[in-house]
């Protein structure tokens, strides 16, 4: 790997680093490359874009708007994908209990929670257009909620979007409740999946993730933030883990590439085939949990404290 030593890490602070994958073509082809950390082993991308040209990727319906049409199926699969996640929210919280989902998006795992009897509100600094009263549109810094307000914060995907997770990831704590849990989710750059398909590797979103983890340098992030302990790790997601096979290898499937090309449908003949080919690479990525190459890392946290 080249060595770029005039570089500082986001995470560490250390200067020197290395790149590990050079040249990748955005869709607006941007050239990027990714550098990792000498000390810390932390991944970022190189250069880091402007705030102006990530609103350029993101204005290409990267959220999910309310115009997108959403079966009954496609509802039902979500919550049979979800289930295992809301059973253990359900098992380490109570009645009264407050869920804060940081990321949200459209609110869905939001619905999903407050159905299931769950009192839970949502941010996102990305909100789509919604009436919807327990969505914020903010940062996890700006939120405007009193120190530790809940017991569980949930945070999918949302890290690698972020230009300081540990800033952020020290904000998120402030507002939790001493010995409340968070629930953590990104792609797993040691995942099977990237060693196979590098730059094409769908997971890597460039240029909108600016942060790619492994359970190691995920984990340093909440070392660096102090005050908590990992309970638990996955590396599995009945949601994201056979897609991100899927669309590495035949990125035209992509939902986002669909619903943009069929008006906000995913026509049932398509949605069919890209099903199948889920099916069948789910136990290829089952098995790369098992050995924690699975597509994704899913921490769970415990900050200190009762």
């Amino acid at each position: 790997m080249t060595c770029v030593d005039e570089k500082t890490c986001r995470l560490c602070g250390s200067r020197g680093q290395r790149i590990l994958l050079r040249d990748i073509i955005s869709s607006y082809n941007d050239r990027f490359s990714l550098n990792k950390c000498d000390a810390c082993s932390f991944v970022t991308i190189d250069p880091m874009p402007s705030d102006e040209l990530l609103q350029r990727y993101y204005d290409l319906a990267y959220w999910q708007s309310e115009k997108v049409n959403t079966s009954t199926f496609l509802n039902s699969i979500y919550k049979l994908r979800m289930k295992t996640i809301v059973s253990f929210i359900r098992k380490n919280t109570s009645y009264d209990s407050k869920i804060l989902d940081w990321g949200c998006g459209d609110g869905a795992f939001i619905s999903l929670l407050r159905a299931s009897g769950l009192h839970c509100v949502g941010i996102d600094a990305y909100k789509i257009e919604s009436n919807d009263p327990y969505i914020l549109n903010t940062t996890i810094e700006k939120a405007d909620f009193p120190d530790e307000s809940f017991d569980l914060i949930t945070c999918f995907h949302v890290l690698e979007h972020l230009p300081d997770p540990l800033n952020s990831i020290k904000h998120a704590l402030r507002l939790l409740k001493k010995g409340g849990k968070v629930i953590v989710e990104v792609p797993n750059l040691d995942a099977i999946g990237f060693w196979m398909f590098k730059r094409n590797w769908q997971p890597l979103e460039i240029p909108t993730h600016l942060n790619h983890f492994t359970p190691v340098t995920l984990q340093k992030v909440f070392e660096s933030a102090g005050g908590t302990e990992v309970i638990k790790k996955e590396f599995f997601s009945h949601r994201i883990s056979p897609s991100a096979f899927v669309l590495s290898g035949f990125p035209s499937f992509s939902p986002r590439r669909i619903r943009k090309k069929y008006k906000g449908r995913y026509p049932l003949s398509i949605l069919g085939i890209y099903f199948i080919l889920q099916l069948l690479v789910y136990p290829f990525a089952l098995a790369g949990s098992f050995t924690r190459k699975g597509e994704i890392v899913r921490m769970f946290v415990r900050k200190s404290g009762s």
